[in-house]
């Protein structure tokens, strides 16, 4: 028998044997006091057992209060999506069909459509298939404004909005973000309705509480609860990763759900998780409520999101290049290519140049540079310190929108972050580094 396995019987030893020790300690005193103490004895460490279980059930912390005040503004969302057969099969039957072979599938339905036509022959129209997204959300404005994630929403051609009182409203898509998979929506109750506020989600830290409400499988409102694990986690799964990491149970149908602390504030919107087999297994990730609000506000107030941008194509320092550059240190971003006629391009970054930092900002990532430039405002001039001939020299461009199509050079599959990210279900096959455009 192990030691956990025989402390347990040696202290049920020790409690049992208390009273034959009593009685040989009292031999002058009668049996009858002997047993009445014993008796005492026995009830005392009893009663001790009791207290220290009461105790540690006092000290455990109850969610029902935080519960209580946040649950009124966590809604359902329920969006109805017309897709095509083809890609419903493509999603739902053959989840693991990868990119290059749904590319070559659409590369031969088009030649197909071409031979027709050519024949005076037209191609049926694939038929439409309704499909009904479910997800969650949550009011962060008594007028009624809506948090959700973009892939929640996408191609629906209505939303419909169930708060807990089951009451049912329609719900205008204000505006969406997929790269950062936020959607604003915006119902009309005719009254004031419950909200919940924004914490400051950079000042939590690993090992905090928080809990996730959402709705789980098409179920009505449910908490899990858990910690934070890990905070700045990149899924490649768009340029703007920094994903709060919890371990409270997120299933299918808690996308766009809010992840609370204690308070009750809002830290976090829950987007994706990491599984193997479509189910919770501990790992979920939630937008930070830092990088989620600035968004929506934008989404609130232009019905889009407005960028940085400097025309940029950059890596990771890797330590190669350290050892070939002459670098300090393995912090910065690579340019690996400029786009003519971009900012950067005019500012004079060339091709092999290491940035440092930006504005004085450290750039210890390469991941960190494009939320920074993006998050700056449009016609401001920085100060980008780079690395270039074993001697750190600095640039001025002038930071100008982001268009609607980033793109500065030609690039592999796979290795531009324009196009709609997947953020379900984070798989192993996306951790890796790759490069992104800024």
């Amino acid at each position: 028998m192990n030691d956990a396995q025989g402390e347990p019987a040696l202290a049920e030893t020790e409690a049992a044997s208390a009273p034959k020790t009593l009685a040989m300690l009292v031999s002058g005193v009668s049996r009858s006091r002997a047993a009445s103490l014993a008796a005492v004895l026995s009830l005392g460490i009893t009663g001790m057992a009791a207290g220290c279980i009461q105790t540690d059930r006092a000290s455990a912390p109850s969610f029902a209060p935080v519960v209580r005040k946040v649950m009124p503004a966590v809604v359902n969302v329920a969006a109805i999506q017309k897709l095509n057969s083809a890609d419903t099969g493509e999603k739902g039957l053959n989840s693991d069909l990868s990119d290059k072979q749904s590319d070559k599938r659409k590369s031969l339905e088009e030649l197909l459509r071409r031979f027709l036509e050519s024949q005076g022959r037209k191609a049926r129209p694939e038929p439409k298939v309704t499909t009904v997204a479910l997800g969650s959300g949550f009011i962060i404005d008594p007028r009624g404004y809506v948090v959700t994630d973009d892939h929640v929403v996408e191609n629906a051609e209505k939303v419909t909005i169930v708060l807990q009182d089951a009451a049912e409203y329609p719900a205008r898509v204000v505006g969406r973000d997929p790269l950062t998979d936020l959607a604003l929506l915006k119902i009309d109750a005719g009254h004031p309705l419950s909200y919940v506020r924004w914490g400051d989600s950079d000042s939590t830290q690993i090992g905090d509480w928080v809990l996730a409400i959402g709705n789980p499988f098409g179920l009505d409102n449910t908490v899990s609860s858990g910690i934070i694990s890990g905070r700045g986690r990149d899924i490649h799964s768009g340029p703007y990763d920094d994903y709060l990491q919890i371990d409270a149970a997120i299933n299918r149908g808690n996308s766009g759900g809010p992840t609370f602390d204690l308070h009750g504030n809002v830290i976090g919107v829950n987007t994706a998780i990491y599984s193997p087999n479509g189910g919770s297994v501990g790992i979920g990730f939630a937008i930070p409520a830092n990088r989620a609000k600035p968004v929506l506000e934008q989404l609130r107030d232009r019905g889009k999101v407005t960028r940085g941008w400097l025309g940029l194509q950059i890596q990771p320092v890797t330590p190669q290049l350290v050892q070939a550059l002459g670098l300090p240190g393995t912090s910065g971003a690579l340019v690996s290519r400029v786009g003519a006629g971009s900012p950067a391009a005019v500012a004079g970054f060339q091709t092999g140049d290491v940035i440092l930092s930006i504005n004085g900002r450290k750039i210890r990532r390469m991941r960190e540079l494009p939320r920074t430039v993006a998050e700056m405002p449009i016609g401001q001039r920085a100060a980008v310190t780079i690395w270039r001939g074993n001697a750190a020299s600095t640039l001025q461009p002038v930071i100008s929108e982001m268009p609607a199509n980033p793109e500065v050079a030609e690039l592999p599959a796979g290795e531009n972050y324009g196009g709609r990210p997947e953020r379900r279900t984070a798989a192993p096959s996306l951790m890796l580094d790759m490069s992104s455009a800024i």
